[in-house]
């Protein structure tokens, strides 16, 4: 099982990969990396939490004793989260039904995307299933972990509003996170369902009531780093079909990666490689190809650090002057 969940590279046929004339399969090993995936990220998210942090806030059941002001304005943004992650999960995976081989077996790699995971986590850790009497142990309220995603994602969500700002003033964008919704592989119901990439990080401030201290940073190293590293173990850079001699082409690699019916660009939490649009070369980390430690290495301290300049200069400030206040 360990080695069939292992990616095994663009043209394998468990990813979706192979030959363009095969028949379809059902997606299972993207669906079984999904479940393994998020079956391993929230227990150990949480125990680390548990172990590691409580102690520093409080030792009792519910966590912090917050205002009751507080805990409504979490119940109902957790709310919103659910419903919305509910939407955006089902709407992509529907979506995917009559779009292809290689889209139906990349939408549950996508989801395991750090942005969407922030979505999950942070309705269940600001408490959508918590109703103040139930002491099960995975649905308990715990907000330290919800801004602790939003510093993980907080580097690249400042850089949309980057491109869009960009995007709208002349017609480019500017550093390339945003350039995805352009690909022909980027469907409609994803450009509709991407809009939390812009208020994630207000909308979690507002609940966090001055929860973004430097212990959301720290356990916001522990989130990416496993997040990362799941990835790269289960998902493949990108789903890469092959065409038989009969179609015209060699039984090799397809020459094309325009066509969304023959090549499907994955790349999830960067895990392969920076992401292929940003260009900049001061923060090309693969151009050597380096061996996968190594690499993981390089992303990892500058993905970090990054959101430290982001944590400090933005978000932190932000949560202390109380943006809820404003809202």
């Amino acid at each position: 099982m360990i080695k069939y969940l292992a990616q095994a590279g663009p043209t394998h046929p468990k990813h979706g990969g192979g030959l363009t004339c095969a028949n379809a399969q059902f997606p299972i090993h993207p669906l079984l990396s999904f479940i393994v995936h998020y079956s391993i990220v929230i227990p150990i998210i949480f125990l680390v939490h548990d172990l590691f942090f409580i102690p520093k806030a409080a030792s009792s059941v519910d966590l912090v004793q917050y205002e009751e002001t507080t805990i409504h304005r979490q119940t109902y943004i957790s709310r919103f989260l659910f419903i919305y992650t509910v939407i955006l999960f089902t709407t992509r995976c529907a979506s995917s039904f009559n779009a292809g081989r290689l889209r139906q077996h990349a939408v549950m790699y996508e989801l395991t995307w750090l942005c969407n995971s922030t979505l999950l986590m942070g309705s269940i850790t600001f408490g959508v299933f918590d109703d103040g009497i139930s002491t099960n142990w995975l649905f308990r309220r715990r907000p330290l972990i919800a801004t602790a995603c939003c510093i993980g994602v907080s580097i690249d969500q400042v850089l949309w509003y980057v491109d869009l700002v960009g995007y709208m003033v002349s017609g480019k964008f500017l550093v390339g996170v945003m350039k995805y919704l352009t690909w022909p592989q980027t469907l409609w119901i994803d450009r509709l369902t991407c809009t939390h990439h812009l208020w994630t990080m207000p909308l979690f401030i507002c609940a966090s009531n001055n929860e973004l201290g430097l212990d959301s940073f720290k356990l916001s190293v522990c989130i990416v780093t496993i997040k990362v590293c799941l990835s790269r173990w289960l998902t493949p850079h990108c789903i890469q079909a092959t065409k038989s001699k009969d179609e015209g082409g060699s039984g090799g690699a397809a020459e094309t990666n325009s066509d969304p019916q023959i090549y499907r660009y994955l790349n999830v939490n960067l895990c392969h490689e920076l992401w292929r649009d940003i260009t900049f070369s001061f923060l090309q980390i693969s151009q050597d190809k380096p061996p996968g430690w190594l690499y993981l290495w390089r992303l990892l301290w500058r993905w970090q650090l990054f959101n430290y300049l982001v944590f400090v200069g933005i978000l932190s400030p932000l949560s202390r002057i109380g943006l809820a206040s404003f809202l």
